[in-house]
This record gives structure tokens, C-alpha cells and sequence, in this order.
């Protein structure tokens, strides 16, 4: 029984000891740039400054990323891999600090593909936000849909198997962009599914 216990209890050290190495990366790597300032090594420490910030930048678009919602029956939500939330997705930090996270959708079996974008404190969410509560910015092609407590504009023009729809809530903006797509249903199932409060205030790692 004690052997048992001491046995599990290395087995949390060791776990406890890997994520402590992978949360020290980002602080590890802003003290060495201290370090270096202190030195007069400016362009060092604007190198390992440049490195925590990527390290601080990849894991906070890992985070968004893990939070697109499940893809609606007959879809696949394409797989994020842990280092720059893609494998089919992309994550781009924006000047200020906002970032533009994306991940695909496609249909099983089938044409039709949509490509999910998320705007966290992004130059973009203004111009968004114009458009979708602005009806005199809406062109022929667009209609407001309401999602939950949000609008959204959907933008469709006739005859097209193409559409998009866009909602912006506070400092956060989703974006749509489907590709052969018979009808928008898939569109508006798929945008009810995004938790924006979690968005918003995303869960710690």
C-alpha cells in the first residue's frame, strides 16, 4: 500500500515538474532579456524579449482556438495542432495585441467548406461592428439575423453558393465564410454554437 502511494505521489511530482518547465518557458525567457538589459546587451534582450512574446502569443491563440465549437452534424471541425493552432487554421497576432485565430469546417463526405475566423481586440471589430449595426451600410445582398441577443449580418448574393456571416460583440467578432453551400442554415446553426461569453473571457492555461 505505501509503495503504492509513494509511486503515485512521484507520478504528480514529475507531472506537477513538466508543467511547471512548460509555464516557466514565457517567464524564464523575460528574465534572461532582464538579465541582458541589466548587461547593456540590448539586442540580445530585444531577442529573448521577442522570443516570450511569440511563446506568450502561441499559447494564447491556442487557447481561442481549442474554443470553436464542435461541428454540426454531416461537418468536421479541422484538427489545431499545439503549435500555431493550425492544421488547417491559422493564428496571426495583430499590432496592439489583438489576434485573428481561424479554423475550417467541412462537410463529410462532400463540397462545401466554412472558414471560421475569430477577432480578439482587433483593428477589424470596428469596421465589423459599423456594418452590422448600421443598416445603411448593408448592401443588396445582406440581411440582418438575429443570434441569440446579437445581430449578425448575413451576406449573400443571389444565385451564389457562397455567403458570410458576421456578428461583434464588445471586443470580439466572428466572421463565417462559407463555400459551396446550397442554403445559409449551416451558417446560422454553426454561429450558435460559439460560446462569446467564454470568448471574452477565455479560461486560464
Amino acid at each position: 500500500m505505501h509503495r503504492h502511494l509513494r509511486i503515485a505521489a512521484l507520478g504528480l511530482a514529475l507531472m506537477g515538474a513538466t508543467a511547471a518547465v512548460q509555464a516557466d518557458e514565457i517567464t524564464e525567457g523575460l528574465e534572461r532579456a532582464r538579465q541582458l538589459y541589466e548587461k547593456g546587451d540590448l539586442g540580445g534582450a530585444v531577442t529573448e524579449t521577442n522570443f516570450a512574446l511569440n511563446a506568450l502569443f502561441q499559447k494564447r491563440a491556442a487557447i481561442y482556438a481549442a474554443l470553436f465549437p464542435a461541428a454540426p452534424a454531416g461537418w468536421t471541425l479541422e484538427p489545431a495542432d499545439t503549435v500555431n493552432s493550425g492544421g488547417g487554421a491559422v493564428a496571426a497576432q495583430i499590432l496592439g495585441g489583438g489576434v485573428l485565430v481561424e479554423r475550417n469546417y467541412t462537410r463529410d463526405g462532400g463540397e462545401g467548406s466554412i472558414e471560421a475566423s475569430v477577432f480578439i481586440d482587433n483593428p477589424m471589430i470596428q469596421a465589423f461592428s459599423s456594418m452590422v449595426n448600421n443598416p445603411a451600410m448593408l448592401g443588396s445582398g445582406a440581411r440582418r439575423v438575429r443570434i441569440g441577443n446579437d445581430n449578425a449580418v448575413l451576406q449573400r448574393e443571389q444565385g451564389s453558393d457562397d455567403a458570410e456571416l458576421t456578428l461583434v460583440r464588445g471586443n470580439v467578432a466572428i466572421k463565417l465564410s462559407g463555400n459551396g453551400l446550397p442554403n445559409t442554415d449551416i451558417l446560422v446553426d454553426l454561429m450558435k454554437r460559439f460560446d462569446i461569453g467564454k470568448l471574452q473571457n477565455p479560461p486560464a492555461r
